[in-house]
């Protein structure tokens, strides 16, 4: 992937979309690291779940929740592993969350 001159942010979108993060599918530029740590949150909480945090049948339903973060942690996920999960999938990726 190319940086573009300009504004030095990554404008090229790939990889899976359940492992993409929000800004990614904006189509307005993106960090790129800050993005690979939005697809660790997601690599995490398979890892921890055993299933993606993101699931919608409806293509519209599934880009909201990632834009929107709407995702909830089962029961047996710690309250240590909840925090981490929610600061590192946070939509924004201006905020310290990701950084």
């Amino acid at each position: 992937m190319r940086r573009h001159k300009e504004d030095g942010l990554l404008h090229t979108a790939c990889g899976n979309p359940n492992y993409v993060a929000p800004e990614v599918f904006k189509d307005k530029g993106y960090d790129g690291t800050s993005s690979d740590i939005w697809s660790c949150g997601v690599i995490l909480f398979v890892l921890m779940a055993g299933y993606l945090p993101f699931d919608e049948p409806s293509l519209i339903g599934f880009y909201k929740k990632i834009w929107e973060a709407s995702f909830s942690c089962p029961s047996w996920f710690s309250s240590g592993a909840r925090n981490l999960i929610k600061r590192i999938l946070d939509p924004n990726p201006l905020t310290f969350s990701r950084m």
